[in-house]
């Protein structure tokens, strides 16, 4: 069981720290415990009923009435929120808040629940841009925060590549594609989930695709296409690093493979600056992979 200060459920749930004890203060919201100092702390149950009420205060529900409601009370309005979002695409973020549930608990079976009803309803398009980027973007700013264990952050990254693997094992092997394309990641980066869902995107369009992963030496990448011939080379650059490393690999990829099309995501404006200038593809969002997509020798 974790533990939360008052810092903790203000950065998770986005309520300021004061407006928490003004509600716990008034209200009885929640009921923490304190150390032999004095300090207050919060578990589990505690921050899965402040993520709930915040919720419940999204779709217009008054703080004087969430108060009043018992656990099963609040547990029906919840899921009625729920279902609503499945069904009109709306308040999406009481998803969110119920996958930040099952992250701060390891609650597979709850994160299982949500990704599959997602999927049913969304595809896996949308339920990627609706709510599993939104959800990294969430606890990336966590994670930034010193308010994400580590353990909760390779919980869901693997939870969330699982899926995805099974999404794109799914798929059908293309038959005489006309795109090949190579992903991988620089020797630096770990982050794969978007490259992942890249992987996912292009086989759902009927192109190939060798898949490198993460941390790929140069010199392998090298090899990989002298043998492989791609059309589209494609990497994305998630994790902070040096500017000079992440410039000269973008400025060397487009010169010792200038017979496919170099693509990127990520990176901040020098880099995106550099890549212009080097003739370099952008892929700033899901539309713009596509589009290459389905246009014919692009």
């Amino acid at each position: 069981m974790a533990l939360y200060s008052i810092k903790d459920l203000e950065r998770i749930s986005n309520q300021k720290a004061h407006t928490i004890r003004i509600w716990e203060q008034r209200y009885g919201l929640l009921e923490p415990e304190r150390t032999d100092t004095n300090i207050r702390f919060y578990d589990d149950q505690q921050l899965k009923k402040l993520l709930n009420v915040c919720t419940l205060m999204s779709k217009g529900m008054k703080i004087s009435h969430i108060s009043k409601l018992s656990r099963p009370e609040m547990v029906v309005e919840i899921d009625k929120i729920i279902a609503e979002s499945f069904q009109s695409e709306k308040h999406v973020e009481a998803i969110i808040n119920q996958a930040l549930i099952s992250l701060s608990t390891y609650d597979q079976i709850l994160f299982d629940e949500l990704f599959s009803n997602a999927i049913k309803r969304f595809g896996m398009t949308k339920t990627y841009s609706k709510i599993i980027y939104p959800l990294l973007v969430r606890t990336g700013l966590m994670w930034i925060k010193d308010d994400l264990l580590p353990a909760q952050e390779h919980f869901l990254s693997n939870l969330i590549k699982q899926k995805l693997f099974s999404a794109i094992d799914a798929l059908p092997l293309p038959k005489d594609p006309d795109q090949s394309w190579i992903l991988f990641l620089n020797e630096s980066e770990d982050h794969e989930i978007g490259l992942l869902f890249a992987n996912y995107l292009i086989r759902q369009h009927g192109k190939k695709v060798i898949y490198l992963g993460q941390r790929v030496p140069y010199n392998d990448l090298t090899n990989v296409v002298e043998q492989c011939n791609p059309t589209h080379i494609y990497s994305f650059f998630v994790r902070n690093q040096y500017e000079n490393e992440m410039a000269e690999l973008v400025t060397k990829l487009s010169g010792d493979f200038g017979s496919s099309m170099i693509c990127i995501s990520g990176g901040d404006q020098n880099i995106q600056k550099i890549a212009e200038d080097n003739n370099v593809m952008q892929i700033k969002t899901i539309d713009n992979l596509i589009e290459i997509l389905t246009t014919p020798n692009a």
